[in-house]
């Protein structure tokens, strides 16, 4: 009687150990598993949409106590196209003003030379803005993503005057500004928009307008001619800027429609203007 009583006790007892091993291995499992779902949130929370092997932060110094700050949260590359999203901070004087996301697309062509740089589906390419305060870092993280220089355009040389896709092209000649007048709407070709740096140009000579429209007749590696349009309400005015590789040298108004004294011009096939 007594080794049956003992056989139950020690069956009972080995029974209780094992569950409880059971318990604390069980305990142990979800542990760990929640450990892990924790983590792989993390991870998710952390990196928008894709993992960044390396979040990469530049600071740009906007002046007058400004400064802003682009740190990357999220990279995307497809063949000729990387695609970058930085989350922006801008501080005056240190302190925290404004914050928003930017979306910068580094595209290039087939032979993998870097061919624009384009803010969000913005058209305007940022290589060809001198102007702008992003251009030179923006290069210099273009290098580290096709490791080769920016691609050479063929007959035109880059230029800060005007933003838009090279190569440039020159005004569609021979043009007449009566018979311009006389068919509006029609549009002249071949068109670029000025750069900060034109604006500010024509502003200084007395050109401030609602828009601008630029046009080159002379584009090479020792100077630029370009006729720019200038709107104001219902008149227009047309002038002849010379520069040199980067600096305007001269300007001269050659036209203008819309006025009480409308003054025309006509350029020939080999970019000679002549007013009338």
């Amino acid at each position: 009687m007594k080794k049956t009583i003992i056989s139950i006790f020690f069956t009972l007892a080995m029974l209780s150990c094992k569950n409880s091993n059971d318990k604390n291995i069980s305990s142990e499992a979800i542990g760990t598993d929640s450990l892990n779902n924790a983590a792989v949130q993390k991870d998710i929370m952390l990196n928008d949409e894709k993992n960044v092997e390396k979040n990469e932060s530049f600071t740009i110094d906007c002046g007058s106590g400004c400064a802003m700050i682009y740190y990357e949260v999220f990279r995307k590359n497809n063949k000729n196209l990387v695609e970058i999203r930085y989350k922006v901070t801008q501080y005056i004087n240190e302190k925290i003003e404004d914050e928003y996301l930017e979306t910068y697309i580094f595209e290039s062509d087939k032979n993998r030379n870097l061919s624009g740089i384009y803010l969000n589906k913005n058209k305007e390419n940022i290589l060809n803005d001198n102007s702008s305060l992003l251009r030179d870092k923006l290069l210099e993280i273009s290098g580290k993503l096709y490791h080769k220089k920016v691609s050479s355009q063929p007959d035109f040389k880059e230029t800060g005057f005007v933003s838009g896709n090279k190569p440039y092209n020159l005004m569609a000649v021979p043009f007449d500004l009566k018979n311009y007048a006389d068919n509006l709407p029609n549009q002249i070709k071949n068109s670029y928009s000025p750069t900060a740096k034109t604006k500010k140009y024509l502003v200084s000579i007395g050109y401030d307008a609602e828009s601008y429209k630029c046009f080159f007749i002379k584009n090479d590696n020792s100077s630029t001619e370009l006729i720019v349009s200038v709107s104001r309400g219902e008149s227009e005015y047309f002038l002849l800027l010379k520069a040199n590789k980067d600096t305007f040298l001269s300007y001269k108004e050659i036209g203008n429609i819309g006025g009480e004294e409308a003054r025309c011009f006509k350029i020939d096939k080999n970019y000679n203007v002549v007013s009338y």
